[in-house]
C-alpha cells in the first residue's frame, strides 16, 4: 500500500442536516404563505378601498370615451 488515505469530506452529523432542512422548509412555508397573503390582498376591491389606496378606476363606457367630443 503505497500513499495516503483518501481526502474523504467530514462527516455530517444527521441531527444537523435535519435540523437545517426543517428551518429551510419552515422558512418557505412563511414566504409562500406570506406572498399568498399579499396576493389575496391586492385582489379584493374591499381591502384595498379600506386601506385608502383605490386602484384607479378604469372606464369602459362608450359614452364616457366621447364625453369631451358632445356637444362640440
Amino acid at each position: 500500500m503505497c500513499g495516503s488515505a483518501p481526502s474523504l469530506p467530514p462527516a455530517v452529523d444527521p441531527k444537523i442536516e435535519r435540523q437545517q432542512a426543517e428551518a429551510d422548509a419552515a422558512r418557505a412555508a412563511n414566504s409562500k404563505a406570506l406572498a399568498n397573503r399579499q396576493a389575496k390582498r391586492n385582489q379584493s376591491l374591499l381591502a384595498t378601498g379600506a386601506m385608502g389606496n383605490p386602484a384607479p378606476a378604469s372606464t369602459s363606457s362608450v359614452l364616457a370615451y366621447g364625453k369631451d367630443k358632445l356637444g362640440s
